[in-house]
């Protein structure tokens, strides 16, 4: 059988270059993490207008500073908060901590005359001891954090009064003058107070803890559930504990900043101002959020309630005015808030579900292959490792005869020849091993759905290679993560060529990517020798199996949906794909070398006319999403499976189909190895092998691709 192709000569496929639809667009947008902060924000534009439409000069260069500079310590304890909040404690002593932290200040610059760079670490061992006492009873003994915090906040307060009573007059009366202490106080670095800029320090800083540091991902899952994170290995209490330290820290630094502003402290010091910041949070996160670090809304909203109570107090209200307009503003916002969330979700799930026209090229090629023009070859196929494998999408092996298979718990298994009835586990992986191909040192590459591209040695230590490629330039979203790596295959070269079948459904929803009928996947190439992994061609139809040709010049890429096998030439990558078969009877999964030169193609169910015409018909797909669970109407013939065989052209000269009742059902992948046909399907409990009569008994594909006898 020839191995040549007339690449020229083939149909192109065309690929659009961006998929623009509004309701894609209004989906993308409503389901990105910054629209939770939409009314937040809206809160504070409205204030914004209103404090220009009723104060004149309140926003002018001078009272902005103004307002930076009385505004940075009252943010840092925002801050303080969010991180205890996301660890699923509370903490209502941080208006006593900042008292006594100030204290703490004072009484080491003005008395014990020490350095400013010491009278900071004393302000921060200060803060870090209420955090210590908080986070040993709320972490390390179990006792509840508001009971914990509150009788912390009475102490803290009670040591407070004593010590400042004592000491209150010395400090007043301290003639110490100190250069550094005076511009941490009262001078401006770019324009701007210096303790605004150490907000903005802190901040960004509790911005990447939250979003790259392991911490921040222990303290965010311990906030969501901290059974699941005690079951994932984290070290629950000893978060839970560094977590109130940290918070007490800047708590500290609060304090710090304010006795050098202030340079003395009073008996209201720190009074209410739990219940300050403890607003500035709720109408930030929209309520109490555990397990969520955004930075952003709750500095938001701590601008939005510091605004307005500020606005107020200048516009002369009385202070029991202040606070009753304040009751009022923050129920409403908070009212709309959860309005808001509730009806996102609502508009998202009727929404994130776009189907688009679709037209399938009628079925041709496959006259007299036909299910019910032959018979079911596969129903005398021999069944291997029957009830000791879930799932074995792909199946492959080596040199040495082993057989492998990925499970659906994340376990890759190894067979033993010749009776492959003993197993063994070849590595844990995690995830959905889908895709899998030996490289030319003999290590087994594998696609993971939820993972992406990992490398396993012959010691079953696994390598993570690639998780991420380029950010589509019109994508609201962000699709850099390699959301369904679904197979692979590996150029002469040692590029690695896989797909990411669709960038918008995980593994559990794939199916709904047909009901959109939108070319949502794509092909991505993994340079062996950079480590740089970079999308080859976006936009494609559910991009599944990938082979490379025999002659190593073109490679093969099967699109599910369109049942049709398109083929890339490997020394132009950049032009378009073209269209080797099209008009395939079912949905074409893998697709792997056969001994003679030709290629099987593994068809995981079998195309039906109703499928084909509400294809046609995108309003029909999206009423029918809502109203019948596609498990009923969706895979009606997916319990159909067969192999196709098709010779270098793209002619099918061959067909393998199961039985309508087994034993192999929905066939999602096929190698050949010396003689025999191994047949693996992504909801199988077992593994088929078929004899195939006139094959190469010694021809393996590991020998294909590398040239090594198996």
């Amino acid at each position: 059988m020839s191995v040549r192709f007339d690449f020229d000569s083939l149909p192109k496929q065309r690929i659009p270059r961006f998929v623009l639809s509004p309701r894609r667009i209004l989906a993308d947008v409503l389901s990105r993490g910054w629209v939770e902060s939409a009314i937040p924000f809206l809160a504070l534009l409205c204030v914004i207008i209103g404090v220009l439409a009723t104060t004149q000069g309140y926003f002018d260069a001078a009272n902005l500073r103004n307002l930076a500079q009385y505004s940075g310590d009252g943010g840092l304890v925002v801050l303080a908060l969010l991180i205890v909040v996301a660890v699923g404690g509370i903490d209502l002593s941080v208006g006593s901590n900042f008292a006594m932290s100030a204290f703490v200040a004072l009484y080491c610059f003005h008395i014990l005359g020490l350095p400013v760079p010491m009278v900071l670490a004393a302000s921060l061992l200060a803060g870090a001891a209420v955090g210590v006492v908080n986070g040993t009873l709320a972490g390390l003994i179990g006792c509840g954090a508001l009971l914990t915090t509150l009788a912390t906040m009475i102490a803290t307060r009670g040591l407070f009064t004593l010590a400042s009573q004592a000491k209150l007059v010395e400090i007043s009366t301290s003639a110490r003058i100190d250069a550094v202490w005076d511009w941490i106080g009262f001078e401006r670095f770019l324009t701007m107070p210096v303790g605004f800029w150490v907000l903005l320090t802190v901040a960004i800083c509790v911005f990447f803890m939250f979003r790259q540091s392991r911490f921040g991902w222990h303290v965010l899952a311990v906030g969501g559930n901290r059974k699941a994170a005690r079951h994932g290995g984290i070290q629950v209490k000893l978060t839970i504990l560094l977590a109130y330290i940290l918070g007490g820290t800047i708590v500290g630094l609060a304090g710090f900043m304010f006795a050098a502003r202030q340079n003395s402290i009073g008996a209201d010091t720190g009074i209410g101002m739990e219940f300050f910041v403890l607003t500035a949070l709720v109408v930030g996160l929209g309520g109490f959020v555990p397990g969520r670090g955004a930075v952003v809304p709750v500095l938001i909203g701590f601008a939005t309630i510091y605004i307005l109570n500020n606005a107020m107090i200048n516009a002369g209200f009385r202070g029991d005015f202040v606070q009753l307009a304040m009751g009022a503003i923050i129920i409403l916002i908070l009212a709309i808030d959860v309005k808001f969330r509730k009806h996102r979700h609502r508009l998202l799930a009727s929404t994130y579900l776009d189907p688009a026209r679709f037209s399938l090229d009628p079925v041709r090629g496959v006259e007299g292959f036909m299910p019910d023009e032959i018979e079911a070859k596969l129903r005398s196929a021999e069944i291997l490792a029957a009830g000791k494998i879930d799932g074995p999408e792909d199946v492959i092996l080596d040199a040495e005869d082993r057989l492998y298979c990925g499970t659906r718990d994340g376990r890759i298994l190894r067979f033993d020849p010749p009776d492959y009835s003993e197993v063994a586990v070849h590595a844990r992986i995690g995830g959905r091993p889908l895709g899998l191909a030996f490289d030319r040192e003999g290590r087994l590459v594998t696609c993971v759905a939820g993972m992406g591209l990992l490398r396993v040695g012959p010691d079953g230590a696994v390598e993570l290679l690639a998780d991420q490629t380029d950010r589509g330039l019109l994508s609201v979203q962000d699709d850099s993560t390699i959301r369904m790596a679904d197979d692979l295959d590996i150029a002469p070269d040692g590029t690695i060529y896989f797909t990411d079948a669709t960038k918008r459904y995980d593994m559990e929803n794939w199916g709904l990517d047909l009901l959109e009928g939108r070319p949502n996947g794509r092909l991505l190439g993994f340079d062996s020798r950079t480590g740089r992994t970079r999308t080859v061609r976006d936009h494609l139809v559910f991009p599944n199996g990938v082979c490379v040709t025999h002659d190593g010049k073109y490679l093969l890429v099967a699109s599910t949906w369109a049942c049709s096998i398109l083929i890339f030439d490997l020394a132009d990558m950049s032009a378009p794909p073209r269209v080797l078969v099209s008009g395939l009877p079912g949905y074409p999964d893998n697709i792997n070398r056969a001994s003679d030169g030709g290629y099987w193609i593994a068809l995981a169910g079998m195309r039906n006319p109703v499928m084909d015409r509400a294809m046609r018909h995108p309003g029909l797909r999206r009423r029918m999403a809502r109203r019948v669970p596609p498990t009923n109407w969706l895979f009606g013939n997916l319990n159909i499976g067969g192999v196709l065989k098709i010779d270098a052209a793209g002619r099918i000269v061959d067909a393998l189909w199961d039985a309508p009742d087994g034993p192999l059902y929905m066939i999602t992948s096929m190698r050949e190895h010396r003689g025999a046909l191994y047949l693996g399907g992504v909801t199988n409990d077992k593994i088929g092998r078929y004899a195939l009569t006139g094959a190469d008994p010694g021809w393996t594909g590991t020998d294909s691709y590398w040239g090594r006898e198996g």
